[in-house]
């Protein structure tokens, strides 16, 4: 591989990279830095300080922590698993290793987990400082770019969001692959191209969003040099195989979500609208932020406000794009910027429908940085050329950006409390956007502390917006059965099962409703099947199937299953307890004992072990 260096851009060329930038001195740069530095992680702390006070949700911090076995023990099950399987549809092993490192060290206590996302948004806003200076040499443009990135408050999703620590992990190795090949053209050292490399691999197996990285290396290429080589594309390539690779991932890995876009009867012009839209609406909220909310559905029915939205945007976005083509040859860091933006919000645009959010605020975490970028620059222009001898002028503009930073960092400090708990959340999300996850949800955060009125008329409202949505009737039968209503509730799993027929925590639910109402032989009907479908809750069902076989008096059966799962799972007090009293139904009282015997010893060492945590 031979040595690249960024003065290269053509034979014998003299030509200076950034005409417009001023050349600082080395004398101070390293200490100006390091206050730059502190300045930067300091507002950002405070800014998000409220966020460490927060609790866990129930929008996928359950799926991922609190109700996660496989990040609960550094065991070698717990790492195959975190490597071979998808949580809430993503493949993110890296990302869940960070949660069993917190869980090894801290339980299930929220604020460590706060702490550590908060942590990470810090270093990545110090990160996007050094980018930024290493692209423009601009210390007022990387500066005003780094607090625009670290307290807008657009940010709050990622980082007040604990189960949104893909995004913040992941953006912190993206940004130091950026860095590490802005350093490759300049220093020319084979180390940065692999560090490079395998920061692209770390932020892919963070969170799969990182696949646009290799067409920001080409963008970097092209601002440095103006034009792009054979040399250069081909040293990309192994970037643009390792990111097709997880895209292809990410595809089979994404669940298929019950609210997908086919539910709406869309027609072809508004699905061909729909990324335009997002484009826009990412343009409007990076100006104004007003009025975020943690979730933006599609619209059960598109009205006439929402159609001409849609059929503007790509008339907007067309607008836009030739302004900037017009104004190509001004500066290519506007070219920069607008492809910066567009290439790393290109995989969240729905062109490829994955999930039920037509836009989202997470998703804007890296793309913002081209319009950042743009600002910025322009900002920079304004104060060091343009009004360079007018002191007011200067200092109307200073005035002016101080106040939009002041402003924002005020939202963003007041929205870290609308993540404060999952009810906080819910009633946010349906004050501004009530859709039929929020009512879900909240139903779902009802049940969670027992009020299961109050979750039923929730979940009947969510039913009532989207006849369609599976998980609502899911979660209506789990209260029902909690209430003791087993009749609606196994109406509620039935209808869960036919929207979603490979739903085996419907079937798994069904059968615990038909015990209760001693229906043996439908329980036992469902537990297979559920078992069957999905192995990952086979404990549980074959706990449940063992003890309806057990009501029925069927104890060899019933022995048989403990049997097969205890030589899985050695560790389960009930599997022994449940054996226990099977063998004893058999008049077996010899073994009973045995393992009623085992199940005491194993629940007295839990009961220690937990009060040793305390």
């Amino acid at each position: 591989m031979n040595t690249l260096h960024a003065s290269n851009a053509s034979a014998g060329s003299k030509k200076q990279l950034f005409p417009n930038s001023r050349k600082s001195k080395p004398s101070g740069k390293i200490g100006l830095h390091i206050f730059l530095y502190g300045i930067i992680a300091t507002i950002t702390f405070i800014v998000f300080l409220p966020s460490l006070k927060n609790d866990f949700t129930n929008w996928d911090d359950n799926y991922y922590i609190v109700n996660n076995p496989d990040i609960k023990g550094f065991t070698f099950h717990n790492f195959s698993q975190v490597f071979s399987s998808k949580y809430v549809g993503n493949y993110l092993p890296l990302t869940m290793l960070t949660y069993m490192a917190e869980y090894q060290l801290f339980q299930l206590t929220p604020g460590y987990y706060h702490f550590t996302s908060l942590l990470l948004h810090i270093i990545n806003c110090l990160l996007v400082f050094a980018l930024i200076y290493g692209l423009s040499g601009e210390r007022l443009t990387s500066l005003l770019v780094a607090l625009l990135f670290a307290i807008h408050p657009m940010r709050v999703e990622s980082v007040a969001w604990i189960a949104e620590r893909k995004d913040v992990l992941s953006s912190f190795f993206f940004l130091l692959s950026l860095l590490s090949y802005v350093q490759y053209l300049k220093m020319g050292k084979r180390r940065l191209y692999y560090i490079c490399a395998f920061s692209l691999l770390f932020s892919l197996l963070s969170k799969p969003m990182a696949v646009s990285q290799p067409f920001v290396l080409l963008l970097i290429y092209y601002l440095k040099n103006g034009r792009l080589n054979k040399k250069i594309l081909v040293e990309t390539v192994p970037f643009f195989i390792m990111a097709a690779a997880f895209a292809i991932l990410t595809l089979i890995t994404q669940n298929v979500s019950d609210h997908s876009l086919d539910n709406y009867s869309l027609s072809l012009l508004q699905r061909i609208c729909v990324p335009f839209y997002g484009i826009v609406f990412y343009l409007i909220k990076s100006i104004a932020p007003f009025n975020l909310c943690a979730l933006y559905t599609f619209p059960a029915k598109f009205d006439g406000s929402m159609n001409l939205q849609l059929f503007a945007s790509p008339i907007i976005v067309f607008v836009i794009a030739a302004a900037v083509y017009k104004f190509r040859a001004y500066s290519r860091k506007l070219i920069f910027g607008s492809l910066f933006f567009l290439i790393t919000a290109l995989p969240v645009l729905q062109i490829v429908i994955v999930g039920n959010a037509i836009v989202a605020e997470r998703y804007t975490y890296i793309p913002l940085l081209g319009i950042y970028f743009i600002f910025a620059g322009l900002f920079t222009v304004l104060v060091n050329k343009t009004f360079s001898q007018n002191k007011i002028a200067k200092n109307s503009l200073f005035a002016g950006i101080s106040i939009v930073l002041f402003i924002f960092s005020c939202m963003t400090y007041e929205r870290c409390s609308v993540w404060k708990d999952s009810f906080t959340l819910w009633n946010d999300i349906i004050k501004k956007f009530p859709a039929d996850v929020a009512f879900a949800g909240r139903g779902s955060a009802y049940s969670s502390i027992g009020d299961y009125d109050h979750a039923i008329q929730d979940f009947n409202r969510s039913i009532t917006l989207n006849p369609s949505y599976g998980q609502a009737y899911l979660d209506r039968g789990i209260a029902y059965s909690n209430k003791g209503d087993f009749d609606s509730a196994i109406q509620d799993f039935s209808q869960t099962i036919r929207l979603t027929p490979s739903n085996a925590i419907a079937y798994g639910n069904r059968g615990v409703a038909y015990s209760s109402k001693g229906d043996y032989d439908h329980a036992i009907e469902d537990f297979n099947l559920a078992k069957n479908i999905d192995s990952s809750y086979a404990l549980v069902f074959y706990c449940n199937l063992g003890v309806a076989y057990c009501h029925k008096g069927d104890f060899d059966r019933a022995i048989e299953v403990f049997n097969q799962v205890i030589s899985r799972n050695q560790n389960s007090m009930e599997l022994y307890y449940n054996r226990g009293l099977a063998y004893h139904g058999k008049g077996d009282d010899v073994h009973a004992l045995d393992d009623i015997k085992m199940a005491c010893t194993m629940g007295f060492d839990l009961a220690c072990k937990a009060l040793s945590e305390n």
